[in-house]
């Protein structure tokens, strides 16, 4: 987030705020979701739901082949390019609704869950809705407006969870997902395209030929991202089965938030903003470093404070039910810190015009990743875990080598604007296991521990670390003016 603040003043910040407000609005109304539902039908049927969103991803990726990145990357856009692009998203999503109405039965079949059928044949009637908020959406980014995109996106994630939780306490169960996901879908759709003016479809697809090259290297890399992130939540739905797929994808929920809260901020930001300073070399460098230091001072703490806290956080928050998915949880709790600080990577490199790059970085990471996963699979949903956030370590090496390569940025350069985290991480775990050892009772831990973190954290990173904590500060208050 520190990126845009660093190279383009007020109208960054602007951006990196109304971002934030998008990405943090959707993300926390969804996760509250979640966790009310989780509460409310248990592990066995939240299983299908797990299963319904592995789909869901899938098709929202089918929808962009990389397209809306093309539109803000590119410099010059030819006449009618975002109505072309709208017309190729709609005529793919009534193509995959179709195919997803025939293959349903045995899309359910694969998990073993007959019930699956219908949602996944309510999701592919939905695709439409997805759709027209894709061309709009990446036009208004190219811009750095996000106002309106966070106003879409908040009001879609709220209207959706009214609609989801009045369903669930109404007794439909698993199904109250697909009535938050039609939902949350029709109000984005329709704010982004009141805002952007369109572009709606039309006739002429010519101007997709300056665009399909990029996008093309983009949606190779969105492709092989998706296998990766999700060959876990697959392997474990099927051969393991839906219950422990529920846990697993309850605690790959953690790993997950920063990603999108911080990552997802920081992606649509720094995506645009890099594309227009790409002649800037220094710029670029100076960037990548201020990112990442505010990246992973927001991120790896927090995650590190979940990773203490699990046990006690699950056991508080979704009941004795899901206690087996508190060791996961802390296993991709360190993991999405990780994740979370590198999903710079792919925005730089991409943003830079090395596409292909991008693509041959996430088929080496994906590679890594499948033998982690697979390896962890005999051991059971803990072996997973452990598998995966392995996996991400083995690859931190890969990705530091190619920022340094992209920017000129120092492999140690790089490690020093990581190192204000990792100490504020270190020693806050550090008191909240004292903590822990202490005390007893659920809440009373949570509590205290939590405290103790938080204040021993930020007295570690003042006294060891006061530059990076006052720029810290800075950007911060920057961004929220």
């Amino acid at each position: 987030m520190s990126a845009p603040v660093a190279f383009a003043g007020r109208t960054a910040a602007r951006a990196t705020r109304w971002s934030a407000v998008s990405v943090f609005g959707r993300q926390l109304a969804q996760v509250l979701f979640a966790v009310v539902l989780a509460r409310i039908i248990g592990p066995e049927e939240f299983g299908l739901v797990s299963a319904a969103t592995v789909y869901a991803t899938l098709t929202a990726l089918l929808l962009d082949q990389g397209l809306s990145a093309a539109l803000v990357q590119r410099r010059d856009l030819p006449e009618g390019a975002g109505r072309a692009v709208a017309t190729l998203n709609v005529v793919v999503a009534l193509v995959l609704g179709g195919l997803t109405w025939v293959l349903a039965p045995a899309l359910a079949d694969f998990f073993s869950a007959p019930e699956l059928s219908l949602a996944f044949r309510v999701l592919g009637a939905g695709l439409v809705l997805k759709a027209l908020a894709v061309a709009p959406r990446a036009l208004l980014s190219r811009a750095l407006d996000f106002r309106p995109v966070a106003v879409g996106d908040v009001a879609g994630a709220v209207c959706g969870v009214a609609v989801g939780l009045g369903a669930a306490f109404s007794g439909a169960g698993y199904t109250s997902v697909l009535a938050q996901v039609l939902t949350t879908d029709a109000v984005v759709a329709a704010v982004l395209l009141v805002a952007a003016r369109g572009p709606l479809p039309g006739a002429s697809l010519g101007p997709l030929r300056v665009l399909l090259p990029f996008s093309a290297r983009v949606f190779g890399a969105n492709a092989v991202a998706y296998f990766s992130r999700n060959t876990d939540n697959v392997l474990v739905g099927k051969v393991l089965g839906l219950e422990a797929l529920a846990q697993y994808a309850m605690a790959y929920r953690v790993l997950v938030i920063p990603v999108q809260l911080l990552g997802q901020t920081v992606k649509r930001t720094l995506f645009p903003a890099f594309s227009r300073m790409a002649d800037d070399p220094p710029a670029v460098a100076r960037a990548l470093v201020a990112g990442t230091e505010l990246v992973a001072l927001l991120a790896v703490p927090v995650m590190a404070l979940v990773a203490c806290a699990a046990p006690e956080a699950v056991d508080l928050v979704l009941g004795p039910a899901w206690a087996p998915a508190a060791p996961v949880m802390t296993v991709l709790a360190l993991a999405g810190a990780r994740e979370t600080v590198f999903y710079i990577t792919p925005s730089l490199v991409s943003a830079l015009g090395r596409a292909g790059t991008t693509l041959r970085l996430e088929l080496v990471s994906t590679g890594v990743q499948v033998v982690g996963i697979v390896a962890g699979l005999p051991f059971g949903i803990l072996g997973v875990a452990v598998g995966y956030a392995t996996a991400g370590l083995l690859m931190t090496p890969v990705f530091l080598a190619v920022q340094r390569r992209v920017t000129g940025v120092t492999v140690g350069a790089q490690l020093r604007a990581l190192a204000p985290a990792a100490t504020a991480a270190a020693a806050g775990s550090v008191a909240y296991l004292a903590v822990a050892a202490a005390l007893t009772g659920t809440v009373v831990t949570l509590a205290a521990g939590s405290l103790v973190f938080v204040v021993v954290a930020l007295a570690a990173l003042r006294v060891v670390h006061p530059a990076a904590a006052k720029r810290a500060t800075a950007r911060l208050r920057e961004v929220a003016r």
